[in-house]
């Protein structure tokens, strides 16, 4: 990706991020959860099963606004299930960024049929 582009993503993913805090300050989203991370899960899950019930819809359309909409989305509640764990997104966020950083072309490749990046034996 060209520099600019990789600069408005980030932007576009931190204000998507900035307006999943704050969707969940204005509808107190964190006062209704339960308090273990688990249940708050259970409780969420099925929001993030409709929007990916919204993005399998769009796939049969041509709408490609609608498909990138949808998939926001998606990414908008996995943003939220993040904020519900509190502390224990932030750890776990670094660790996913850690992980994948590591990943390279001598560690992993790209399983041509399921294009994963999978680790190298």
């Amino acid at each position: 990706m060209a520099m600019a582009m990789r600069s408005q993503f980030i932007q576009a993913v931190s204000d998507l991020a900035a307006e999943v805090w704050d969707f969940h300050d204005r509808w107190d989203v964190h006062g209704r959860l339960p308090d273990s991370p688990a249940e708050r899960m259970r409780v969420r899950r099925p929001l993030l099963q409709e929007e990916m019930r919204e993005l399998d819809a769009e796939l049969d359309t041509d709408d490609d606004d609608a498909l990138a909409e949808e998939a926001t989305d998606i990414a908008f509640v996995a943003i939220g299930h993040l904020a519900a764990l509190e502390n224990l997104a932030l750890e776990s966020i670094r660790t996913v960024v850690s992980k994948n950083a590591a990943k390279s072309h001598t560690t992993h490749y790209i399983d041509d049929s399921t294009g994963k990046i999978t680790r190298r034996k």
